[in-house]
């Protein structure tokens, strides 16, 4: 398993944070059509549907399509929901919604006043895959909607070892280019794939939404005389639906042999996955 590097990626990337992605695998559009839309088509028929952070109400109203009875469109931006306000008021009939200008998290059941929620349907995963809040939102509207039903339904990284190949696309041979390379490797949490060996497999992270279970660790010795990549292969589910959604990565080097090392996401926002040396700990 080799990983390699592209030059249109680093070019833009230099300030982000550790554990970013710079290679985004799929976009909203994949991401509506290979998941959230199939999953909504099973179950929307005869259900009272969330859409969470509605945007323009693609989601909703495709529920609404695909037989639900009543759609909560929720919105905390104040500009994003004056146009979801236009939109709905020309898209639906007045008995088929209601708009929710809040935050997430000061939802409560008082605000669900034309029947209880049975499906919650969101596009919240980012770059980082857990960094747009599902986590905490999820668990935020399971406590006062305990019977709610998430889609999607499981986010998962699978983490693997792989080693680099410093020589593709370099141009021209410049070690300084290189270096640049592996400095985007070490700090930058850069990975670009070609294909995951199941013999280099460490562990996954796993989030389930609908059994709210969090799987949040992943520990490892590293045992390499020289660099490789520790990588994290994001994946959003439903059911057999499946997008691989975006990677992660971290430089290994011959330092670290014979160290430990505990992969997790940071809380309570859950907003970096961050790499840290365990080999003292106890």
């Amino acid at each position: 398993m080799t990983y390699y590097l592209e030059h249109s990626e680093w070019m833009n990337s230099v300030h982000v944070p550790e554990g970013m992605n710079l290679d985004m695998l799929n976009g909203l559009t994949d991401r509506l059509e290979r998941l959230l839309k199939p999953a909504l088509k099973r179950n929307s028929q005869d259900k009272i549907v969330i859409d969470l952070g509605a945007g323009t109400g693609v989601l909703g109203l495709y529920a609404i399509e695909h037989g639900a009875k009543f759609v909560y469109f929720v919105e905390r931006d104040p500009q994003m929901f004056h146009i979801l306000s236009n939109v709905m008021s020309k898209k639906l009939p007045a008995d088929k919604f209601k708009l929710i200008n809040k935050d997430i998290e000061e939802l409560s059941i008082d605000d669900f006043d034309f029947g209880t929620p049975d499906v919650v349907v969101s596009e919240f995963y980012g770059p980082r895959l857990f960094d747009e809040g599902y986590v905490n939102y999820t668990k935020h509207l399971r406590s006062f909607l305990p019977n709610c039903y998430f889609i999607p339904e499981t986010f998962e990284v699978e983490f693997y070892l792989g080693t680099i190949d410093y020589s593709q696309p370099i141009w021209p041979e410049d070690q300084q280019l290189v270096e640049h390379f592996k400095f985007m490797y070490a700090e930058k949490g850069f990975a670009r794939h070609i294909e995951f060996d199941p013999d280099n497999y460490l562990g996954s992270i796993l989030f389930d939404a609908n059994k709210q279970t969090f799987d949040n660790m992943v520990e490892f010795s590293y045992d390499k005389n020289d660099e490789q990549l520790l990588v994290g292969k994001a994946i959003v589910k439903h059911d057999e639906l499946t997008q691989y959604y975006t990677t992660l990565g971290w430089l290994m080097t011959a330092e670290d042999n014979g160290k430990k090392f505990r992969v997790y996401y940071d809380i309570p926002s859950y907003f970096n996955p961050r790499k840290i040396d365990i080999t003292d700990v106890q």
